[in-house]
C-alpha cells in the first residue's frame, strides 16, 4: 500500500468511525429511552439512583475519549430535563433548578476527565506500539546484519582457506626455483608471478638478439594468440629502450595507451645487474581495480625481483636491444 492511498483511506476511515460512534450513541440511548417508558413512564429515571444515563456517558468516554462522551453526556442531559420533573411548580424554584441541573453538570464533569484520561491512555498506547514496531524493525534490521556478517565471515574463511597466497604455499612455490629442471623453476615462477599480481594472463619477455620473445606465459595463456605473441614489435621495444624509463606502464595513463597498441593493460620494465633493459613482463588483462597506487607499486616490485631471476638461469645476462645512440 502506498503513502497516497493510505493518505486517501484515512477520511474515510474517519468518517466510518464517527459514525459507528453516533450508531452506537443513537441505539443506547433508544434503549434506555424504551426502558424508561417501560419502568419509569417517561420520568427520565427519576427515583432510579444512580440513573441509567450513566452508562452511555461512561462508556463513550471511556472508549472513545472526551468528544463522544461529551456528546452522550449532552444527550443525557437533554432526556433528562426533557422526561424529568416537567411541572416543578410544587417545589422550590431553588431546589427544583439544583435538582434539575446537577445530573447533567456531574455528567459533563465525567465525561470530561474521564475522556481526557481515555485520550492519554491511547495516546501513550499508540506511543508504545510505535516503539514496539521500531524495536521489532530495529531487531529484524540487525538480524539481517548479524546474518551478513555471519555470510560474510564464512566466505572469508573459505576464501582463506582454499586461499593459495599462503606463506606455506608460496615458500614451497620459491623453493622450486632451486630445482635442476628449467621447466620445474619456470612453472615455479610463474606462480610466483600469478601470485603476487593476483592475476596469470601475462607474458615474460626476454631481450636477446632477435627481441623481445616470449620466455614464460602465465597460467590463463595457453599459447600465442591476438594480443599475446611471442615476439613484440620492435618499434615498441626500442621505445621502451630509448626511454630509459624503468617505470610501470598501464592503461590508466593516457600517454601508455598508445606504446600499450593493443598488446595488454600494464606493462613492468624487468632491469638487469646494471639497470638496463632486461625484458618486459607484459599482463594481457587485469581488473580495473588494480590500477591505483597500491597495485602498481606491486606490479613495480614484481619487476625489481623478476629480472635477476629471469637473468640467473645458468645462462650469461642478456644485454640492451640497443642503446638510444645505435638505435639512430
Amino acid at each position: 500500500m502506498t503513502p497516497e492511498t493510505v493518505a486517501e483511506r484515512k477520511p474515510a476511515q474517519r468518517w466510518r468511525r464517527h459514525a459507528r460512534i453516533a450508531l452506537e450513541i443513537a441505539i443506547a440511548f433508544a434503549l434506555l429511552a424504551a426502558l424508561d417508558e417501560w419502568l419509569t413512564g417517561g420520568l427520565g429515571f427519576a427515583g432510579v439512583r444512580p440513573s441509567p444515563y450513566w452508562i452511555p456517558v461512561l462508556v463513550m468516554a471511556l472508549v472513545y475519549g472526551t468528544g463522544p462522551g461529551v456528546a452522550a453526556a449532552v444527550i443525557a442531559s437533554g432526556l433528562w430535563l426533557l422526561a424529568a420533573h416537567r411541572d416543578g411548580s410544587e417545589r422550590d424554584y431553588l431546589d427544583w433548578l439544583l435538582h434539575l441541573s446537577i445530573p447533567p453538570l456531574l455528567w459533563a464533569v465525567v465525561a470530561v476527565a474521564v475522556g481526557e484520561v481515555t485520550l492519554a491512555r491511547k495516546r501513550h498506547l499508540a506511543k508504545a506500539l510505535r516503539r514496539g514496531a521500531q524495536a521489532v524493525r530495529d531487531v529484524g534490521r540487525m538480524t539481517d546484519a548479524h546474518e551478513r556478517l555471519t555470510r560474510t565471515n564464512r566466505d572469508l574463511q573459505r576464501r582463506i582457506a582454499a586461499d593459495p597466497r599462503t606463506a606455506g604455499h608460496i615458500i614451497a612455490t620459491a623453493s622450486r626455483l632451486s630445482s635442476p629442471d628449467p621447466a620445474a623453476r619456470r612453472g615455479a615462477l610463474s606462480q610466483l608471478i600469478g601470485l603476487a599480481a593476483h592475476g596469470d594472463d601475462f607474458t615474460c619477455y626476454r631481450l636477446g638478439p632477435d627481441g623481445a620473445r616470449a620466455w614464460l606465459r602465465g597460467g590463463a595463456v595457453t599459447g600465442a594468440s591476438m594480443g599475446r605473441p611471442d615476439l613484440l614489435p620492435p618499434a615498441m621495444v626500442e621505445a621502451l629502450a630509448a626511454s630509459g624509463e624503468m617505470r610501470v606502464r598501464h592503461v590508466a595513463r593516457r600517454g601508455d595507451r598508445e606504446w600499450l597498441a593493443g598488446l595488454g593493460v600494464a606493462a613492468v620494465p624487468l632491469a638487469d645487474a646494471q639497470g638496463g633493459l632486461s625484458g618486459v613482463l607484459l599482463f594481457h588483462d587485469l581488473p580495473i581495480d588494480r590500477f591505483n597506487a597500491h597495485r602498481i607499486a606491486e606490479l613495480a616490485e614484481i619487476g625489481h625481483w623478476l629480472g635477476p631471476l629471469i637473468l640467473d638461469q645458468g645462462q650469461a645476462p642478456l644485454r640492451v636491444l640497443r642503446n638510444a645512440g645505435r638505435i639512430a
